[in-house]
């Protein structure tokens, strides 16, 4: 099963609402994947990587010179975070779509984030959302 239906699975299955927190993620790795592999860069090679997601639905994955950002249905599946989206441009060129998958662990911060041929492990953190 691939990772964006067993996401929406999840996202189907789910009754509760996620929190109107913020997260913040950062990368510590990078990781890239085709169908047949995934490869970790030197950490030399590694590109920063900011994510937020808020409980309203928004997100950023920031990388490069620009962000994926859009909105989703967020789901909480036993306290996995769960944000997924097709087709959200890249801010500084919107014909650079690409689908979006994020998943944070509530409990300890730890998340991943599958964007385009990104599919990386996170460190996040909460915050009150600023209204």
């Amino acid at each position: 099963m691939s990772i964006a239906l067993a996401l929406a699975a999840l996202v189907s299955a789910s009754k509760s609402e996620v929190p109107p927190d913020q997260w913040v993620c950062a990368n510590d790795i990078e990781v890239w994947c085709t169908v047949d592999s995934c490869a970790a860069k030197p950490e030399a090679e590694t590109t920063p990587m900011a994510v937020s997601a808020s409980g309203d639905g928004r997100f950023s994955v920031c990388a490069y010179s620009g962000c994926w950002e859009g909105e989703a249905a967020p789901a909480n599946v036993g306290g996995r975070l769960l944000w997924a989206a097709d087709s959200v441009p890249f801010t500084t060129n919107e014909a650079a779509t690409a689908d979006v998958s994020l998943m944070i662990v509530a409990r300890d911060g730890v998340g991943f984030v599958r964007v385009g041929a990104i599919a990386s492990p996170l460190l996040c953190r909460r915050r009150a959302l600023l209204r």
